[in-house]
């Protein structure tokens, strides 16, 4: 229904085009500019005007344009076989013999029989109006004009795309009404009939009735959606909104499936100064095992902005059965930000369904700060010092079987510096970072705590990479970005009990890319291939003695057209000889064909249906059958830490085929070469029905299911009008 809004504003703007108009007698397709200090309606531009023949009459105040007569004025303009202007009452009238009376403005257009319209008094009235957009098409038999409300009579609504591509005289379905009203306060209807191949439905809507004000909210009715289920038709999302002020806005729907099994959702919406806003959602529903769910959400948003001082967010959820999530999570945060810091002070709320508890973490508190000493990239020796400081608190109570306490207090404090080595081929940061933790348990009196001490160093290099041609054909490129990486970490002995206080180890990794460019017979761009798109790996030295970590290879290759793979493969070395083995391959490749092309051997072409086809000696119609295929193969294998294996390989087919115009098939299958058995299959059948479409979904696999619906392709009435099914 927003729609039907849309074209009262297109008549509202017919109606309000101000023009101007001359008062001298031109021939012969002439073209003439006025000024606007010689007219009745004091406008404050210029009209141009053009016409066969031009006759103006200074007693009556009348200018006349005759054949093939325009009037242009700023973006709009109005052609006719006549138009009649009176620049002293402000009458504009145009009517068409052959043609209708065009209104172009910028890429839309509107044509009408005859205007008549009166630019002093707001009045008139057009016949046979008539427009056409991208998906639909809207007639009038009659429009009136009564300063500030517009009657439309005989309205038809057509979105056949058939009608649209004139393809047929008649749409297969369109809406009717023989009133609507449409004033700045409301839009009234009367009853809304639906038609099939001109012939009404048993479907209609009573009235149609929308309190409306420009640009802000507006009252309308939510028009739901039908459907069947285990053979009892159901109701979806039939609802009411409406503005309660500028800054807030109220909706409720409801569904109703049966007697027992049926609920109501109520929608909240509201906007606060600045940029606050947010919604309240209850939902209840009365479910079909006489159990009942009610869902309580609240949110707010805050959009932070570097002037503003306080920012605060909340999300609140609470779920009495929790049908959406075994966990409902719940927060509310204030954040305040300055140039150097800033704190977080957050409230939180964790609902566990298997557990049956809530556990609430209040307050959490952080506050950080960030300095930079100085920034000058030309010293030699430093340039850049960064401090960082970040307090973290969080106190949690659980109120499962025995109420407890526990509290976190965490410190920690870094200290990063650039140094320039080489510039700009090696680039070096330092950094210290010492971390404090302590923990407390309540009513067990149980105190816990931690520091540590971190020293790191980073040493990275600029690529280097060297490049070979073979032949003029191939170009090899292969790039190397080396990483040095010294790391210590000291453990103070105290409250914590370890054998080595110091831990020392330094890390290598050598980062390598092998890329492929085809130069033969490319004009701007040449092919790529990325061979090797990473290979990383990294060493340790750890008390004198160097051992490997890990080993990693990954890239992508796309060596035809329709062929791409990807791969990624490493080892991880743990302690105690453990070794973790992973890779993940994969690749596909997509087909499109066309059967049966239509070839210069069918001469003959005739209609069938609505479209035209080429026609064999034994009048068969051929057309090509577009079929694509797409093949995909994965496999991938990872042993973890705890010793598990896991290995799946899936042979994937995804296409579709087109036997015919009409009739579409798509299909899905995941077959597992291990297990020898498909997981997966599934089967589309699409039907363009010209206004409508439908389809049926089969998911063929053990317990086999299958959703069968019909519905309109309109984007603004599929909501409305549609049927759907499910076993």
């Amino acid at each position: 229904m927003n729609q039907i809004q849309f074209y009262i504003y297109i008549i509202l703007f017919i109606f309000s085009v101000s023009i101007f108009y001359g008062n001298e007698k031109k021939e012969n397709d002439d073209v003439t500019h006025y000024k606007n200090d010689l007219f009745f309606l004091n406008l404050k531009d210029v009209l141009k005007y053009k016409s066969n023949i031009q006759e103006h009459d200074i007693k009556k105040g009348k200018s006349y344009l005759k054949g093939q007569a325009s009037i242009e004025y700023y973006n709009a303009k109005i052609e006719a076989d006549y138009i009649e202007l009176n620049w002293k009452n402000g009458d504009l009238y145009a009517k068409s013999k052959e043609k209708s009376v065009l209104l172009q403005k910028e890429n839309h257009q509107y044509f009408f029989s005859k205007i008549h319209f009166n630019f002093r008094n707001q009045i008139g009235e057009a016949k046979n109006f008539y427009t056409k957009e991208e998906n639909h098409i809207v007639i009038a038999d009659d429009i009136f004009k009564k300063k500030e409300d517009i009657l439309m009579k005989k309205v038809t609504y057509i979105s056949d795309p058939f009608f649209l591509k004139k393809k047929d005289n008649f749409p297969d379905f369109y809406l009717k009404t023989d009133y609507l009203k449409y004033s700045k306060k409301y839009i009234l209807s009367g009853p809304i009939f639906f038609y099939w191949y001109r012939v009404p439905l048993p479907i209609f809507f009573p009235f149609f009735y929308m309190p409306i004000k420009f640009n802000k909210a507006y009252y309308s009715i939510m028009y739901p959606k039908f459907g069947i289920q285990k053979k009892r038709i159901y109701i979806e999302d039939l609802g009411l909104f409406f503005p309660i002020s500028d800054l807030l806005n109220f909706s409720i729907s409801t569904s109703i499936y049966n007697t027992e099994k049926w609920n109501i959702k109520t929608r909240i919406e509201y906007k606060l100064k600045y940029t606050d806003y947010g919604f309240i959602n209850f939902d209840y529903k009365n479910m079909s095992n006489k159990q009942i769910n009610y869902l309580f959400q609240w949110k707010h948003n805050s959009d932070s902005k570097p002037n503003s001082k306080i920012n605060f967010n909340a999300n609140i959820n609470y779920d009495n059965v929790f049908l959406h999530n075994n966990e409902s999570f719940s927060y509310i945060n204030i954040r305040k930000k300055l140039s150097n810091y800033f704190w977080f002070m957050d409230f939180y709320m964790i609902q566990n369904k298997d557990k049956k508890e809530i556990k609430f973490i209040i307050p959490e508190l952080i506050l950080q700060t960030k300095n930079i000493l100085f920034h000058d990239k030309k010293n030699l020796f430093l340039s850049q010092i960064n401090i960082e400081n970040e307090l973290h608190f969080q106190n949690y109570m659980n109120g499962y079987k025995k109420t407890y306490f526990h509290t976190i207090l965490n410190h920690n404090m870094s200290m990063t510096a650039y140094f320039p080595f080489f510039y700009p081929y090696f680039r070096i940061s330092s950094k210290i970072l010492y971390k404090d933790f302590y923990a407390c348990d309540f009513p067990y009196f149980h105190i816990s705590s931690f520091q540590k001490m971190d020293f790191s160093t980073n040493i990275v290099s600029i690529p280097f990479y060297k490049i070979w041609k073979l032949k003029d054909i191939f170009l090899l490129k292969h790039e190397v970005k080396p990483i040095l990486f010294f790391h210590m970490i000291y453990f103070p002995p105290v409250f914590y009990n370890v054998k080595n206080h110091l831990k020392k180890r330094i890390n290598f990794i050598l980062n390598n890319n092998f890329v492929i460019k085809n130069t033969w017979n490319c004009m701007d761009s040449c092919r790529q291939i990325e061979i090797f798109k990473e290979i990383n790996s990294s060493f340790i030295i750890d008390h004198n003695f160097i051992k490997w970590e890990n080993f990693h290879i990954m890239g992508n290759t796309d060596l035809t057209k329709n062929f791409e793979a990807k791969y990624k493969a490493g080892i991880n070395f743990f302690e105690k000889k453990y070794k973790m083995i992973y890779f993940d391959f994969s690749f596909s490749s997509n087909y499109d064909i066309l059967f049966f092309p239509i070839k210069n051997k069918f001469q003959k072409k005739g209609k069938n249906r609505y479209d035209y086809f080429f026609f064999d000696h034994k009048n068969y119609a051929k057309y090509p059958i577009p079929f694509n295929l797409k093949i995909d193969f994965h496999s991938n294998y990872e042993n973890s830490l705890d010793k598990k294996k896991f290995f799946h390989t899936f042979l994937s087919f995804n296409g579709s085929v087109n036997i015919t115009k009409y009739w579409k098939i798509s299909f899905h299958t995941d077959y597992d070469l291990l297990k020898n058995k498909i997981i997966l299959a599934n089967i589309i059948f699409d039907r363009d029905l010209r206004s409508f479409k439908m389809s049926f979904n089969w998911n063929i696999v053990k317990n086999s299911s299958w959703y069968f619906f019909i519905g309109l392709k309109d984007p603004y009435l599929k909501n409305i009008i549609q049927y759907n099914e499910k076993n």
